[in-house]
């Protein structure tokens, strides 16, 4: 009778991964409780669009809820310097993703680098965003009457409570944003096309040879978008725990978040981070008809869904 032979501890750790894989790939969405074995999670690395704030609030919510660990990720978020194109640093693998706007991508497919949008973070241009403030509490007795008191009146010295306007602004492009005048100049013109502001992009061979990790970060990440969307609050909280230096600017981060969830989450939207392929082939048209692109291949698969839940093979 032969010997019945037990699984190497190395093999047994091969076996249970492959299981984690396909359970992923077969139903398309995370739902597991794997435990990666100490030092032994794949390690990856994300370049962020510019400083951390509230429309990064899902890539803090999954870091902090362990959405990333469970999935067997070691998540880093890296900052890029003042003018720094976070798209470059996806050369030579120093990062895995980077966030940048859809006519970023655009622009470095124009010099022959394949970049591609991967999972749409906010569908709709940055500056589109309309930040309401809430008024602050009234202040009482700070603001005495003003002006001479009518005849026959005696003057008096009642204050008025002083309350403040909401105040409303939108959010600013990131300092690393940088795009040529001419680009600049045709979006703010009357009728230009809308564009997805943030989108999460990798190099085009990564999405063949890292499918598998590149799965399970975006699937981890819409978790963490979709706990913002259920707890705002919560969400801004984990993001300032991780970035303490915008705790002073909480009230505006919310708010920030609370304006951004729509285009976060639009009306249709079929899965968490969709790009429609129409739109993207729609907006580098334009600008390829504007002469801001010049290179034929890069509109063409310059978006892909397939990594998204339910969006794959």
């Amino acid at each position: 009778m032969t010997p019945r032979r037990h699984p190497t501890p190395a093999v047994a750790r091969a076996g249970a991964s492959l299981l984690v894989a396909l359970a992923l790939a077969g139903c398309g969405a995370i739902a597991n409780t794997f435990t990666p074995a100490p030092h032994s999670a794949n390690h990856v690395t994300i370049e962020l669009a510019g400083a951390p704030n509230a429309l990064y609030a899902g890539f803090y919510e999954a870091q902090a809820l362990g959405y990333f660990k469970q999935t067997d990720l070691d998540v880093r978020f890296q900052i890029p310097a003042r003018g720094q194109n976070p798209l470059t640093m996806l050369h030579d693998g120093r990062v895995l993703l980077a966030v940048a706007s859809e006519p970023s991508v655009f622009l470095q497919r124009n010099l022959n680098e394949p970049v591609a949008g991967v999972a749409a973070l906010l569908h709709a241009p940055l500056n589109t965003i309309r930040i309401t403030l809430p008024a602050a509490p009234p202040t009482g007795g700070t603001a005495p009457v003003t002006g001479a008191p009518a005849h026959g009146q005696r003057k008096s010295s009642r204050s008025k409570r002083v309350v403040s306007a909401p105040a409303v602004t939108t959010v600013p492009a990131p300092v690393t944003q940088v795009w040529p005048a001419k680009l600049r100049q045709l979006l703010a013109a009357p009728g230009a096309p809308t564009y997805d502001g943030l989108t999460v992009a990798v190099r085009a061979e990564t999405i063949t040879d890292r499918s598998g990790v590149l799965r399970r970060f975006i699937q981890a990440l819409a978790r963490g978008y979709r706990a913002a969307r259920a707890d705002p609050a919560q969400a801004v909280s984990k993001l300032i725990a991780a970035n303490p230096a915008l705790a002073p600017r909480r009230r505006y981060e919310l708010a920030m978040l609370k304006a951004a969830l729509p285009e976060m989450f639009p009306p249709g939207l079929r899965v968490w981070g969709f790009q429609r392929e129409a739109q993207w082939n729609a907006f580098g048209t334009w600008m390829t008809t504007n002469h801001v692109l010049t290179n034929p291949n890069a509109v063409s698969s310059a978006s892909t869904n397939q990594l998204l839940q339910g969006q794959g093979i």
